[in-house]
């Protein structure tokens, strides 16, 4: 959690760096608003995917194409191989 303090000392140093034609303070909060809202999702991407992972049969797959194009893919695999390695995910 952010206190009073560490409010008041960014928006002083952010007042005196607008001052020298820098960013001000509007566009950091809303950049830090961006940042949480990214993160935020991530977070929830993430527990969708284990909460798939945990119900798909072993031998199931899963195949994600994010919105950058980046592709992933999660494998679960058999009950005879994952007892011979840590963890049931690859």
């Amino acid at each position: 959690m952010v206190t009073t303090g560490a409010v008041f000392a960014l928006g002083l140093t952010m007042r005196l760096m607008s001052r020298r034609g820098h960013t001000g303070l509007g566009e950091i909060l809303l950049e830090l608003a961006r940042a949480r809202s990214a993160a935020a999702s991530e977070r929830e991407r993430r527990a969708t995917t284990v909460e798939i992972l945990d119900r798909l049969p072993h031998g199931g797959r899963v195949d994600e194409v994010d919105d950058s194009g980046r592709q992933r893919t999660y494998e679960v695999t058999p009950a005879r191989a994952r007892s011979r390695r840590k963890g049931g995910r690859q």
